[in-house]
């Protein structure tokens, strides 16, 4: 088993782990105001995470990935935790970038799925790579996708929120433009 690493726009480092169990986020109304519509480390429930003395760092993804960075206890290393936003969730994140507006509520991030795990993705690509590379026919889609979120969002004005890159052993978030200009 290799071990993952979630990388920091400063660089930093954390292990990386799949979450054992579900964690639940308080956001409230007054954290519309500090919050920033698109930005992944600033956004309305990145806030709520963040209110936890535990939490160091929240990331909350354009997908389904989100990830928390956790203070280590008594003398062990902090560590970083991967999570599955869930649709009720990533409809209050698509509310708020769109309206700047929220109701105080709970949020809550799924464990991963077997089937949601960086591991078993990384297996699955890997698989549909080689079989590519094999010769095996590409099938287009036999029907045209829904528009997708970004088309939906993109189109009233929202602005693009960053993915995570996500490596063999290292899921780093790319830093922001302003972030750049700033070093």
């Amino acid at each position: 088993m290799t071990t993952r690493y979630y990388e920091t726009p400063k660089g930093q480092r954390y292990p990386l782990y799949e979450a054992p169990t579900r964690y639940t986020i308080t956001v409230f109304k007054s954290d519309q105001r500090k919050a920033v519509i698109g930005d992944p480390t600033g956004c309305l429930i990145a806030l709520g995470a963040m209110r936890d003395k535990s939490v160091i760092a929240a990331y909350i993804g354009a997908g389904k990935d989100a990830y928390l960075i956790f203070k280590g206890d008594k003398g062990e290393p902090s560590f970083a935790l991967h999570y599955t936003i869930n649709a009720a969730a990533a409809r209050v994140r698509d509310y708020f970038d769109t309206h700047k507006n929220a109701k105080t509520q709970e949020i809550i991030l799924s464990k991963p799925t077997a089937g949601r795990t960086l591991a078993h993705r990384a297996k699955l690509g890997k698989a549909r790579r080689q079989r590519i590379k094999d010769g095996a026919e590409v099938k287009p889609r036999e029907t045209p996708p829904a528009r997708p979120r970004v088309m939906r969002l993109e189109r009233l004005g929202v602005p693009y929120r960053r993915r995570a890159v996500i490596r063999k052993d290292t899921v780093s978030i790319p830093p922001l433009l302003h972030d750049a200009d700033a070093q």
